[in-house]
C-alpha cells in the first residue's frame, strides 16, 4: 500500500516538474485519490506534525540517556600567588608558581526514588501522544482535502448552471427582439429580458470566481503553487450511506485518536506527581574519580588520588517545595481528567452533527431531484407557450429562474452529502494510515512506539 502511493506520487511529481511549453503550462489533471496522496506528503500542518513526532522521540531518548553512567573531566590552572607562597618558596624546593589540577570522575545513578522512571514514562506517553496527533492531523487534512475537491466538483456544477442559464435567457431575448420587431409584444418585455440576463451574468461571474477560490484552496492543501489550475473530470458520486447513528458513536469512542490523545495526557500528568514525590527521597550515585595536579598540566604531577564509592544526597527539608509541586501536578490531573471527558463529548457531538447533516442532505437530494425535473418541465411549458403566442414573457423568466433554483438545490444538496460523508468519516476516526484502537492495544502491550506504528498501520492495512 505504502509502495503504492509512492509510486503514485513519485508519478504525479515528475508530471508536475515536466517542463511545459504549450498552452497548458501550469494545468494539472488530478483525481480525489491522487489529491489525498499529495496532501499527505506536502500538507505543511502534517509535516509540522511529523517533526514534533520527531521532537517527542529525542525527548524519550534524553530521558533514558539520563539513567546510565556520566563521564567527566574538570581542569583548571592557576597563577599561585601569596604570603603562603612566598614562605613555601623559602622553605620547599617543591613549591611551584603555577597550579594544574585535572579531575576525572565516572558517576552512575543506582537509586532516584522513581524520578528518572517517571520521566521516562512520561516521555513515552508523550512520543505516543504525537504519534496519534499526526494520525489525526493526516485525518483532518484528508477531509479537508476531501471536501476542497468536491467543493472544486460543485462550484464547477455552478457555473455550468448559471452557463446555462445565461445562455437560454441569450436566446430567449433575442425571440422577445423579434416578436418586438413585429410588434408582437411592448417594449417592457425587452428590457425584463435584459434585466434578467444581466442579473444571470453576474452569478456567473460570481460562480467563477468561486470556482478559482476553490482550487486555489486546494492547491494550498496539497502542496502546489497556487497559481495551478486543477483539472477535474470527475462528478461528485451519490452513493449512499447505510450506518446507524449507534454504529458511528461506537466506531468513534474507540477510534478517534483525540480520545486517546487525551488519555495520555492524564497519564503523563501522573507520572509527574511520581517525579515530583521522587523528591523526598534519597539520590544514590556510584562515583569513581580520580584527581592529580602539579605545575605542569598532564606530566611530573606532585600529587595524585583516587575514590570510588557511593554518594548519597537527600533533602530533608525543602520549606514544603515537594509538597507544593504534588499538589500542582494532582490540580493537573484533575484537569485533564476533565479534558478527556470533554473530549468524548465533543466526539459524540462531531459525531452527531456530521451523521445529521448526512441524513438531511440525503432527503434534500429526493426533494430536489424532483423539483428539478418538474422545473425544467413547467419551462418546456413556459417556452412553448411564449413562442405561440399563448404565454407571456414574465412566465418564462419565472420558470427559468425557479429552474436554475431548483438544479442549484439539487447540486448543493449532493456536495452537502459527500462533504457530510467524509465529516462523519473524520468524526469516527477512520484511520488515513495508523489505527489508533490497534495502536493503544500494542502500546498497552509494552511494545515501543515504532513497533506500536508498525502492528497498526500493517494490520490497518490489511483491513482495509
Amino acid at each position: 500500500m505504502k509502495f503504492l502511493r509512492f509510486l503514485v506520487t513519485f508519478l504525479i511529481g515528475i508530471v508536475i516538474c515536466l517542463p511545459k511549453t504549450s498552452a497548458d503550462s501550469g494545468v494539472i489533471n488530478l483525481s480525489l485519490e491522487e489529491s489525498i496522496i499529495l496532501a499527505l506528503n506536502n500538507n505543511r500542518t502534517i509535516e509540522q506534525s511529523k517533526e514534533s513526532r520527531e521532537n517527542a522521540k529525542w525527548i524519550l531518548s534524553r530521558m533514558r540517556r539520563a539513567t546510565g553512567a556520566t563521564f567527566s573531566w574538570t581542569a583548571a590552572a592557576n597563577k599561585i600567588g601569596g604570603r603562603d607562597y612566598e614562605t613555601r618558596s623559602k622553605t620547599s624546593s617543591a613549591n611551584y608558581e603555577f597550579g594544574f589540577d585535572n579531575t576525572l570522575k565516572f558517576n552512575y545513578p543506582l537509586y532516584t526514588g522513581g524520578k528518572n522512571e517517571s520521566s521516562i514514562k512520561s516521555a513515552r506517553y508523550g512520543l505516543n501522544s504525537a504519534d496519534l496527533n499526526l494520525e489525526n492531523s493526516k485525518q483532518q487534512i484528508k477531509y479537508q482535502t476531501t471536501a476542497a475537491y468536491y467543493d472544486i466538483l460543485h462550484c464547477k456544477n455552478i457555473v455550468d448552471t448559471n452557463q446555462e442559464t445565461v445562455n437560454n435567457l441569450n436566446e430567449h431575448l433575442k425571440q422577445v427582439e423579434v416578436k418586438f420587431a413585429n410588434g408582437v409584444v411592448a417594449h417592457a418585455d425587452v428590457l425584463s429580458s435584459k434585466v434578467q440576463l444581466a442579473n444571470a451574468q453576474q452569478s456567473l461571474i460570481k460562480a467563477q470566481n468561486d470556482y478559482e477560490n476553490a482550487i486555489a484552496t486546494l492547491d494550498n492543501l496539497i502542496g502546489l503553487p497556487m497559481d495551478t489550475v486543477i483539472i477535474v473530470n470527475d462528478e461528485i458520486p451519490y452513493r449512499k450511506t447505510d450506518i446507524s447513528l449507534e454504529e458511528c458513536l461506537n466506531y468513534a469512542f474507540e477510534h478517534r485518536p483525540d480520545i486517546f490523545v487525551a488519555d495520555y495526557a492524564v497519564k503523563q500528568a501522573e507520572t509527574n506527581i511520581e517525579s515530583a514525590k521522587a523528591n523526598r527521597k534519597p539520590q544514590v550515585n556510584a562515583v569513581v574519580s580520580k584527581t592529580f595536579n602539579g605545575e605542569t598540566p598532564f606530566r611530573d604531577n606532585h600529587n595524585e588520588s583516587w575514590t570510588a564509592g557511593l554518594s548519597m544526597t537527600w533533602n530533608l527539608f525543602d520549606n514544603n517545595v515537594t509538597a507544593a509541586q504534588v499538589h500542582e501536578n494532582e490540580a493537573t490531573v484533575k484537569r485533564l481528567q476533565s479534558a478527556a471527558v470533554q473530549a468524548r463529548e465533543s466526539v459524540e457531538l462531531d459525531v452527531r452533527k456530521a451523521y445529521n447533516n448526512l441524513k438531511s442532505a440525503e432527503k434534500q437530494i429526493q426533494t430536489t431531484k424532483i423539483a428539478v425535473s418538474q422545473a425544467e418541465e413547467d419551462y418546456n411549458i413556459a417556452q412553448i407557450k411564449y413562442a405561440e403566442g399563448v404565454g407571456i414573457n414574465l412566465e418564462v423568466m419565472d420558470a427559468q429562474e425557479k429552474l436554475t433554483e431548483a438544479r442549484m438545490n439539487y447540486f448543493n444538496a449532493i456536495y452537502s452529502y459527500e462533504v457530510s460523508k467524509a465529516q462523519l468519516e473524520k468524526a469516527m476516526g477512520v484511520p488515513v494510515e495508523t489505527d489508533a484502537k490497534l495502536y493503544v492495544q500494542a502500546e498497552q502491550e509494552n511494545k515501543s512506539s515504532d513497533e506500536a506504528l508498525t502492528v497498526s498501520t500493517i494490520e490497518w492495512a490489511t483491513q482495509k
